[in-house]
């Protein structure tokens, strides 16, 4: 079924990770904000796991609802284990490849681990972005005297709790599409470097800082450097895409996992921050030529093993079961029981204060640390 471009399956996803971001966050998460006050450990291990169970809707809703096939390739070469917070790092092809990238987290088992850098402007969606900002994602104005604070407060409000969690940065800045290609080309032209034609040059000075104040901390200890590739079927640039069904068939993730002093190895002459642009510069290039191969078909370097195991679609199951009882009883009860009305009123008066009146749900969080 399709109205106007949009088909009906793929607007019906919309809806049910909207409805359930949506009163998760009201029946869920919102009980859990007394902890803040009393034991702040246990509040994030509830609102991790809760969260958790959404995350898994929507890797149900986009590998067995959708059909689309997910590829995890683990380099052999690079593959240090973390035991501390990590940077991921991925080349953005499309506008959807952060929420693809749940299907990954889903297998490493880091689905509560994630921490997405999106902007500012989402955070006036009533509903997903209280579940967005709950988890404590990172919002920015794109505005860099004001983004470094931000990235500062996130990353040190986790130190203080002794946090592990996993930031995934797309350095290129935004997705590929002919505005930004032009961009990447005329800023090849004036540094004298090549023009790609997979990837976008990235930027470094947001990973850098990032990196940085994490390495000070002693948070990190680990960079996963993710490429992603796509095959068969529509390449989906933006939101719109998604609604009109254009998906791909298939969606490859090449992961190489680099221990951080092993970059700096040998290079003590030099700045840490320069070590790092260098380093990125050059994964950027070999990505270039990666997927040059990857995207003409020509036959790889055998450097990744591939998870050939097939997902667990009877665990997978089990989120939307989860979420069709969940959701009736809540309805039901809120129908016919006056105390889960008044429930709901406090919880939806809480959240729009925090929207808009006082400083948002995130700041909320952080701030109660004292």
């Amino acid at each position: 079924m399709a109205i106007k471009g949009i088909k009906f399956k793929y607007l019906l996803v919309i809806l049910m990770l909207y409805v359930t971001s949506t009163i998760g966050t009201l029946y869920m998460l919102f009980p859990y904000t007394i902890l803040l006050y009393c034991n702040r450990k246990l509040y994030h291990k509830l609102c991790d796991y809760s969260l958790q169970i959404w995350f898994g809707f929507a890797v149900f809703l986009l590998e067995v609802f959708c059909g689309i096939k997910i590829h995890m390739h683990v380099s052999k070469v690079n593959k240090y284990e973390s035991k501390k917070s990590t940077i991921a790092l991925m080349n953005h092809r499309t506008r959807l490849d952060w929420l693809f990238y749940f299907c990954i987290l889903y297998r490493l088992n880091a689905l509560s681990q994630i921490k997405i850098i999106l902007k500012d402007s989402l955070k006036r969606i009533p509903g997903p972005a209280w579940a967005m900002q709950t988890a404590l994602f990172i919002f920015i104005r794109r505005k860099w005297t004001e983004d470094q604070i931000i990235f500062d407060k996130f990353i040190d409000y986790y130190n203080k709790i002794e946090k592990k969690f996993m930031i995934l940065i797309f350095p290129e800045g935004t997705n590929m599409s002919q505005d930004s290609i032009q961009k990447s080309n005329k800023f090849a032209d004036e540094k004298n470097l090549p023009r790609y034609e997979y990837v976008i040059h990235p930027r470094v000075t947001g990973f850098n800082h990032i990196f940085k104040r994490m390495y000070s901390n002693e948070q990190i200890d680990c960079i996963h450097d993710v490429t992603v590739g796509y095959r068969g079927g529509k390449m989906p640039e933006r939101e719109t895409d998604f609604l009109a069904g254009n998906m791909p068939k298939e969606i490859h993730f090449y992961i190489d996992k680099f221990c951080c002093e092993k970059i700096f190895e040998d290079k003590n002459e030099k700045p840490k921050s320069e070590i790092l642009e260098e380093w990125i510069c050059e994964r950027w290039k070999q990505k270039e030529e990666f997927l040059k191969k990857f995207y003409n078909q020509e036959q790889l370097e055998n450097n990744y093993e591939t998870n050939a195991s097939p997902i667990n679609k009877f665990y997978l199951t089990m989120y939307p079961v989860f979420w069709f009882f969940s959701l009736s009883l809540i309805f039901l009860l809120t129908y016919y029981n006056l105390f889960v009305r008044s429930f709901l009123f406090i919880a939806l008066s809480f959240y729009f204060y925090q929207q808009f009146i006082s400083n948002n749900i995130d700041n909320f969080i952080i701030n109660s640390l004292k």
